[in-house]
């Protein structure tokens, strides 16, 4: 599983079309759903057979506008985010990219070369996501 963020909103299938050219597949081989809908049991098993990445997105609220979380990709998770990364920074599409295990981001797709910012840990609120750009003393 590959987690990140895209901060404005941007259609599903924009979506779609950004997971496409990232991964390297057809857009027809992308399955993008939601949590709901995966977990209803009349949901068609067969379609996971056929695809090349099952994408779950959910709307959230604050820095971003998506969560989209990838699973059945054939690739690490260094080679997804590397290219997501290139993908974000060559159509502007601006994404939050996990790069280390605590709470940093690569802010990708607003400037000519990604941002390091942080998630800050101190929002309560359910399903909301603010990061900031870490400033230093120096």
């Amino acid at each position: 599983m590959f987690d990140f963020f895209i901060k404005n909103p941007i259609s599903i299938d924009e979506i779609i079309e950004f997971l496409a050219s990232a991964l390297g597949c057809a857009s027809n081989k992308i399955l993008a759903t939601t949590f709901e809908k995966l977990n209803d049991p009349n949901f068609p098993d067969n379609d996971l057979n056929e695809i090349c990445c099952l994408c779950v997105y959910s709307k959230i609220d604050g820095n971003a506008s998506w969560l989209v979380n990838l699973y059945r990709i054939s690739a690490t998770d260094d080679e997804i985010r590397d290219k997501i990364i290139a993908v974000s920074q060559l159509k502007h599409i601006a994404c939050y990219i996990p790069n280390d295990d605590f709470n940093g981001y690569l802010l990708t797709g607003e400037s000519e070369s990604p941002i390091q910012v942080y998630e800050d840990e101190d929002i309560e609120e359910e399903n909301t996501y603010v990061f900031n750009q870490l400033i230093s003393n120096s």
